[in-house]
């Protein structure tokens, strides 16, 4: 070791330059691992057919149908996480295993062209357009692919779980998809944090493929399904019902072949006394061969979106009259989640969905 103190000290502080440096290199690679994190796209899911379950019931669902929005989508007030945790719970209540569940792929350009005009389809990879019609501001600086990958895969992904639930309930069974429901998107427009419509790419999926039976919507979340309105209005063989609070969005509506507006504070008695009335009617004039159900949980009294007053137990009492009216229509029911964004939407509708379940299972004799 030298004698000299200035050379020591010198030594000393390139010791300590050299550990500056390290350390500099060590938070450089761990903020470069990070950003790679979070900017990498979304895995895309392995499509699976999943279990048919006993009564005749299959449940569609993947994590890839949540946006992923760098936290953006956190803005809006829907729970982009509520679908995750009906899964979990489903699963919780020993009806499903993690590898039942159904997972689809993705609709082409093709099939989205089936519903969609090819214009509106360009228009949202254009950061302005997208930000409006989920109502969540994108910045500017996201290119197409990232919106893409972020946004736009995500909700094609949800389309794709209707798509193979509707084949299942097309058949006659009972298909559930934790996701789907986007039924403010119409034909040329996208609002109300819908982009595509899922039940009308689905349905024209299935007449693709032969099935050409008489379709009933029903639309019982608190807003007026104006996309499914829309997109069947010249077709004879699909009807489309919603039931739902008359003053909220969308504005203006779009006539179905029936609309039953309600006024805020409606609850359980009422509500399911006029939902009950109409599908007798609309049953007996229809035979539909396959029903849809587009179930809101924002029918809540707990939602900050609408001011129905629906209670949990009402909720499951309305997915069980809609389940039991195509029971004994003997259609399929294609059930989709719709809104909901109270702190009750997701352990409602989840309990919900398992009450369905089971009973499709009693129903069976199992």
């Amino acid at each position: 070791m030298s004698d000299d103190p200035i050379n020591a000290g010198t030594q000393v502080k390139q010791r300590q330059a050299r550990r500056v440096v390290g350390l500099l290199a060590l938070v450089v690679s761990v903020v470069v691992g990070l950003l790679a994190w979070v900017v990498r796209p979304p895995a895309i899911p392995a499509p699976s057919p999943g279990e048919i379950l006993a009564g005749d019931v299959l449940v569609t669902w993947s994590e890839a149908t949540r946006i992923r929005a760098f936290g953006l989508e956190s803005l809006h007030p829907f729970d982009i996480g509520k679908m995750d945790r009906m899964a979990a719970h489903l699963v919780d209540q020993g009806l499903l295993g993690w590898s039942d569940f159904a997972v689809g792929t993705e609709p082409d350009r093709a099939a989205l062209e089936q519903v969609h005009t090819p214009s509106y389809l360009d228009s949202l990879t254009d950061p302005a357009v997208l930000s409006t019609a989920i109502e969540v501001k994108l910045p500017g600086f996201l290119g197409a692919e990232t919106l893409d990958a972020r946004v736009l895969r995500p909700f094609r992904l949800g389309v794709g779980g209707t798509i193979v639930a509707a084949r299942h309930a097309a058949s006659g069974g009972l298909g559930i998809n934790l996701a789907g429901g986007y039924h403010h998107a119409q034909p040329t427009l996208g609002h109300g944090f819908c982009l595509y419509n899922d039940v009308a790419v689905a349905v024209a999926m299935l007449r693709a493929e032969g099935f050409d039976g008489t379709v009933l919507i029903v639309d019982t979340d608190a807003h007026q399904g104006d996309g499914n309105h829309a997109a069947f209005a010249t077709d004879p063989r699909v009807v489309t019902y919603s039931v739902h609070q008359g003053e909220l969005f969308p504005y203006p509506k779009v006539p179905g072949d029936l609309d039953r507006p309600l006024l805020g504070g409606t609850g359980d008695a009422e509500f399911l006394e006029v939902l009950d009335a109409d599908l007798r009617g609309l049953v007996e004039a229809h035979e539909p061969d396959l029903m849809v159900h587009v179930a809101g949980a924002d029918v809540l009294s707990d939602d900050p979106l609408a001011g129905l007053a629906l209670s949990p137990e009402g909720l499951t009492a309305r997915d069980a009259l809609v389940q039991g009216h195509a029971r004994s229509a003997g259609a399929g029911l294609l059930y989709v989640l719709g809104g909901g964004y109270g702190p009750s939407a997701a352990a409602a509708q989840g309990a919900s969905i398992a009450a369905m379940i089971r009973a499709a299972q009693e129903s069976a004799g199992l």
